[in-house]
């Protein structure tokens, strides 16, 4: 699942980014109200997480905004207003959930996975479930199963399974692998993808008569089923 957090308390919004990513998703941050509205409105997302009170453009009027576009990415409002007056003028703004701080990172989690559940053809998302061959990668709970086989993948390598499913057939270079499943500009030397790779690679092919995710040399990797 792919998140953005639109929080201006720096605590609060790294607390956010570092437990989403812990349990396997990717999470993008902004700071304030019209960074916040350019991303959401030009990435692909899942759910926003947003504040309500932001610098430069509030996150009622981010919503607004984003609703008049045309945008239908479910939003979870996360706000220290919690009164029911303040939760109807959430909702009524375009928000699907609206969470008072605080909250229990939990409850937040589930209702989360609930709206993007629930966001099926409703604005910009991805599928929930991708298929290559027999191995099923489900992105809300997390299984991932070949064939009868139920497989247990660390968050790191959920996320390395998921990018490449999601461009199953391409060629996914190392770069793009940093960029989108690290977050971060390493150096394209680094053997962390290697290992990432190894390792993913035991656990989707070993002791699979026909292997999915293959190197192509020079270029990246690919998962792909059928070629030998």
């Amino acid at each position: 699942m792919r998140l953005l957090i639109i929080e201006d308390d720096r605590e609060s919004a790294d607390y956010l980014v570092k437990a989403f990513r812990e349990v396997g998703h990717v999470a993008d941050l902004s700071g304030d109200g019209e960074e916040g509205l350019a991303l959401a409105d030009s990435g692909d997302y899942d759910v926003l997480v947003v504040d309500r009170m932001l610098p430069k453009r509030d996150g009622l009027s981010l919503i607004g905004a984003l609703r008049d576009k045309g945008n239908r990415t479910p939003v979870l409002i996360l706000s220290a207003l919690g009164q029911v007056d303040d939760r109807i003028k959430g909702l009524r703004a375009g928000g699907d959930d609206y969470l008072p701080k605080p909250y229990s990172f939990a409850e937040l989690l589930a209702r989360v996975e609930v709206l993007a559940r629930r966001n099926v053809g409703g604005g910009p998302s991805e599928e929930t479930t991708y298929r290559v061959g027999d191995l099923e990668l489900d992105r809300l709970s997390h299984r991932v199963a070949r064939g009868k086989d139920e497989l247990t993948l660390q968050p790191r390598e959920f996320r390395l399974l998921e990018y490449l499913m999601k461009h199953a057939g391409q060629v996914v270079t190392r770069t793009m692998l940093l960029e989108n499943v690290w977050d971060y500009h390493f150096d394209p030397q680094t053997n962390v993808i290697d290992v990432h790779i190894s390792r993913l690679r035991s656990k989707i092919d070993k002791g699979f008569e026909r292997p999915l995710l293959h190197t192509i040399r020079g270029a990246g990797y690919m998962i792909r089923d059928g070629i030998r």
